[in-house]
């Protein structure tokens, strides 16, 4: 109260002097209410009552100290309402923080989940365009391979029809050679027939001859021989005597093979054969039957 009479005396003066005649009023009862016609009908007759000016100034000061109070109540009532105003208002801003920070949050978590899901989408997008890549990639080798393989399988048809080929060739060479061999077998066989034959009739021929010369040999050697006392006859022995062309018997070109059981009988068919050289034999190719001639004596 002393704080509002410092501020604004002249209020305070105003307001005191008003509840004074308030005051007063109170104190003659005058009825505000009663109308004109009834003061005038009724007179009444007014009691007053005389007031000490110390109780009219205690009741004054009463009536000031009561809306003192009063005011201060009210002051401190609006102060609790602007408190709780200013707390309410505090509340709210607190919740309008909250919420906008709330929101910011979820603005930031909005915009981090976008971000998110935009770098989602551009890892998805790029390892679709990494996959594409791949199975374009896969497609070309595969690609590719079929090319080599039906490049290799053609090579391989081709190698295989000319290894075929070469077989066929090769096997039609062969027939040829075949055919060739047997025919060159057939034709040596014949030749070797004909030679034999030939060499079967010279050989005919030749041991004809050879019989002749052979048969001489062996007279020239029996007249040469000298039977001595003792000598059976029915010794024989094998000799064989190396010659020379022209018939001249090789010196210690005679040797028994096959003795007669007689060494006489032996040396005495030795010494016959030297003296009967040179032998009676054939000259030219027929010669080579006689070089080493082996020779059945019997007396």
């Amino acid at each position: 109260m002393w704080q509002i009479l410092r501020r604004n005396p002249r209020a305070f003066g105003a307001a005191l002097l008003l509840h004074l005649i308030l005051a007063a009023f109170t104190l003659v009862s005058v009825d505000w209410l009663a109308t004109f016609d009834e003061v005038r009908s009724e007179p009444r007759v007014v009691q007053a009552t005389i007031v000490s000016t110390e109780a009219v100034e205690a009741k004054v000061a009463a009536q000031h100290q009561t809306e003192a109070k009063r005011k201060a109540e009210e002051e401190t009532r609006q102060q609790a309402e602007a408190e709780r105003k200013a707390k309410e208002a505090a509340q709210r801003r607190a919740e309008a923080k909250r919420k906008a920070e709330e929101k910011a949050r979820q603005q930031a978590e909005a915009e981090r989940k976008a971000k998110q899901a935009a770098q989602r989408q551009a890892e998805a997008k790029r390892k679709a365009e990494e996959r594409a890549r791949r199975q374009a990639e896969a497609e070309r080798k595969a690609k590719q391979a079929a090319q080599r393989q039906a490049e290799a399988k053609r090579k391989a048809e081709e190698e295989a029809r000319q290894r075929a080929e070469a077989e066929r060739k090769a096997k039609q060479a062969a027939q040829r050679q075949a055919e060739a061999k047997r025919k060159a077998k057939e034709e040596a066989q014949r030749a070797r027939e004909a030679d034999l034959l030939a060499a079967l009739e010279a050989e005919q021929a030749a041991a004809g001859e050879l019989g002749v010369y052979t048969n001489a040999i062996r007279e020239r050697i029996r007249r040469n021989w000298v039977r001595q006392p003792g000598m059976g006859r029915d010794l024989s022995c094998l000799v064989e005597v190396r010659l020379i062309p022209g018939g001249e018997v090789v010196p210690a070109g005679v040797r028994v093979i096959r003795s007669s059981g007689n060494p006489a009988f032996d040396r005495s068919v030795v010494t016959a054969v030297y003296k009967a050289s040179p032998l009676p034999v054939p000259s030219g190719q027929l010669f080579g039957q006689f070089r080493n001639l082996r020779l059945d004596f019997k007396p």
